[in-house]
Formats: C-alpha cells, structure tokens, sequence
C-alpha cells in the first residue's frame, strides 16, 4: 500500500466516513461505496436513491442520511445497515410520478425511512442518538431506529434577529451529553442531549460569517467566509488563518496539535506553532496522515506529503 494508490472509485466523491469496517464514501451525486480498512473497494458503488445525499452520519454499523432534490422539492431521511450489501436504487425519473405520501419512494434497502416536509440542514450523531434541524421547523433528536427523544423549535439568538440569515443552522455537533447547534452569524446554542433543555446560548466573538465547523472533543476549526478559518477553545478565537478557497474536510491530530485540512487545490496544517501547506493540481476531500494518502475530486487517490509538491 505504500508505494501503490488504492484504486480509483469512478465517481466524484464529496466525503468520507470512517465505521468499524472501514470507510464509506459519499459521491455528489448519492453515490455510496464500501472501503475496506486499506481502502480496498468492497463490491460496486450504487445509489441507493437518486438524489443527492445533503447529511450523513454513523451509528454502530448503520448509515444514517438525508436525500434533498432542490429542483423536485423532495427530500428524505433513512437508515441503511452498512453491514448488508448496499443496493441500487430507482431512476430519478420515477420520482416525477410518485409525489404522494402513500406512494413516497425511498432509499433501497433502508431499514427505515421517512418523508422529510422540509429542508434538513444538519445531522450528528454518537452511538446512542442522533440530532438533525429542520429548515423552519426545529430540532429533533432521535434513536438509531427512529424513535423521538425530543424535539425543540428553531434556535434563535436575539443578538442576531436583525442579521440576514444569521439565525440559519449551519451544523450540529452530538457529544456525550450534549447537542451543539451553530449558526451562521456564529451563534451557538448548547441543549442537553437526555431532555434537550437548553443549557446555554452565545454567539462567538468574530468577524464575518460561519460556513462550517469541525469538531474533535474540545478543538474547534470554524470554516468562515473569505477563505477565512479560525481555531476556537473554549469559546475563544485562538488563531486565524487564510485559505486558498473552501475547506472539503478537515481533522484534529492528537499527536501534532493541529489540524489537517482539505482545502482548494492544497492539503493544510494548521497549529499554533505551525502553517504548512502543499498545493495541488486537484481538489483534496479527504487526507490520511498517518498514511500520506489523500482522496481527490477527480475519483484518484495520490500520496501527498506536505511540504512537497504533487
């Protein structure tokens, strides 16, 4: 595996997952393909419905994701057991003609899915329960079979009523305990994660807007507008940084301090000691460190190290 690249998957992939068997790789356009630990294919990429995946998360050995077509105002959430052999699923022409509930398509082989009546922006989860938004409709939080926990109405912070779009949710983080949601205009609501009370409400201290966050225990990298990212302990800005163009992943190194990031034609590091980069001829969604091994948009895995040039 060290000198040769696993092999190509043969659809533009957008993120990978990691489970207990491996990994799971989500295309732009639905796709799903099983690795193995080494990134060996597991069987043949399907689509299990023909619609882009907007959210996806692990519970144990169960995928659970949101399908959203903006153009046919559909959307689902379901559950596939990554156990099982995934399946393919119908053509996107057959959803023109069954637009009622009773006659709802859904993903092939889900053990359970639902008919989603408004946009999901969100999805986390940790091995007992997952939490989504709704777009105007609220918080839910859930079992891995579906089964309600709580529900709460949509975040606010009043500090931000009068931001356009400022109250929008821009990701939610499931930890232990607790269930974080973040707003665009940096707000950032706390909820306990057995009743979903709210525990606290604040809104970051920080110039621009939020695009997205990545998580690791208690580091942050928060993904602002302008090529802009920023490194948040304990609800303090520690450091900023500026990009080449938007961040596809990025992911915290216990051993080094800082995080790796996938962004536009470059894989960064980023710490408060250090600024590495090394760029590109393509667009990195997904680098293993340990293994200098990074996933790219155009399907093909190369070996990146940084500090040297592809």
């Amino acid at each position: 595996m060290a000198s040769e690249h696993p092999e190509d998957l043969g659809f533009t992939p957008k993120k990978v997952l990691q489970w207990k068997n491996g990994y799971l790789v989500i295309g732009v356009d639905g796709e799903l393909q099983k690795l193995s630990n080494d990134y060996s294919q597991i069987d043949n990429f399907v689509k299990p419905f023909p619609m882009s995946i907007r959210n996806a998360t692990i519970i144990g050995e169960k995928l659970i994701a949101t399908w959203l077509d903006s153009e046919l105002l559909l959307a689902r959430m379901a559950a596939i057991n990554l156990n099982d052999k995934l399946v393919q699923g119908v053509d996107r022409s057959e959803l023109r003609v069954r637009r009622t509930i009773d006659k709802a398509l859904h993903p092939a082989a889900s053990s359970w899915s639902h008919v989603l009546d408004a946009e999901p922006l969100a999805l986390n989860s940790n091995k007992r329960s997952f939490t989504f938004v709704l777009w105007k409709k609220g918080i839910y939080n859930m079992t891995h079979e579906a089964h309600e926990i709580w529900r709460r109405k949509e975040p606010q912070w009043k500090q931000l009523s009068k931001l356009p779009r400022a109250q929008e949710t821009v990701n939610v983080i499931v930890k232990e305990d607790v269930t974080e949601i973040w707003s665009r205009g940096m707000g950032l609501n706390i909820y306990d994660l057995e009743n979903g009370d709210l525990i606290s409400s604040d809104v970051i201290n920080s110039d621009g807007f939020l695009l997205d966050v990545f998580n690791d225990g208690e580091k942050y990298l928060l993904q602002l507008n302008d090529n802009h990212v920023a490194m948040l302990e304990d609800k303090k800005i520690i450091l900023h940084a500026r990009l080449s163009g938007p961040v596809s992943d990025a992911r915290w190194c216990d051993k080094k301090q800082g995080w790796y990031i996938c962004g536009w034609r470059e894989i960064v590091f980023l710490s408060t000691e250090k600024f590495e980069k090394v760029t590109l001829n393509e667009i990195p969604i997904y680098y293993d460190e340990i293994r200098n091994l990074a996933l790219f948009n155009d399907s093909k895995w190369r070996h990146v190290s940084l500090g040297e040039e592809e």
